[in-house]
This record gives C-alpha cells, structure tokens and sequence, in this order.
C-alpha cells in the first residue's frame, strides 16, 4: 500500500471531524485506522507514550504540524490502543481536538505527497 492511499483511508474523516461530527464515527474511523495500518503492533505504545517525543506531538500543534508519517503511526496505535484499556480514551483524545489535528498534519502529508506526484 503506497503513503497516498494510507493517507486518503484516514483523510476522508477530516471534514466529519472538524464539524464536530467525529464522535459518530469513531467506530469506523478506528477500522479505516487498522485497515491503512495506521496502528502498528511494531510500536510499543506504552513505552512511547510516556516519551518527550510523544507528549510534544500531543501538547504542541507547531510540533504536531511537522510530525512525519511514523509520527503518526505511533500517536494513532497510542490513541486506539489505550481504548482497550480505558473506555473513553478515544474520544476523550477527539474531544481534546487530537485526533482532528492528527487528519490535518495526515492531509498536509498528502498534499505533499500529490504535489510531489506531478513533478515527477
């Protein structure tokens, strides 16, 4: 699966998102998550979420705005993963406006990546 496809399976959700109609699809968003692979058994998330790292993706939007496609990876298998564990982390992670600034760094991504597309 190439990085743009990867990126249009979780862009898709971003308008929903945005308009504050996220909540109601959690549920699918979290399957387009594993469908895209997007949350990744190789990240040991428990570990990673205690990091500088990590808390600076979640806490600072300039640092999140410039967070690569890994990046990404680990805050999504974090976010979905800590559900399990905790009922309401998911969305207490959208409420906070993570999620929606996570599809918004996933969409500069893709532009990115689009741009790049046409010059080659």
């Amino acid at each position: 699966m190439t990085s743009h496809e990867r990126l249009k399976g979780i862009v898709k959700f971003l308008s929903d998102f945005q308009n504050d109609k996220g909540l109601d699809r959690l549920d699918e968003f979290v399957q387009a998550a594993y469908q895209y692979d997007w949350v990744s058994s190789a990240v040991n998330w428990v570990e990673w979420k205690q990091t500088l790292e990590a808390q600076r993706l979640r806490d600072e939007p300039d640092v999140l705005s410039q967070a690569s496609e890994h990046d990404l990876v680990c805050l999504l298998t974090t976010c979905i993963r800590q559900e399990r564990f905790c009922e309401g982390a998911l969305e207490s992670v959208y409420e906070s406006g993570l999620l929606t600034g996570i599809l918004q760094r996933a969409e500069s991504l893709l532009n990115e990546i689009s741009g790049n597309e046409y010059l080659n």
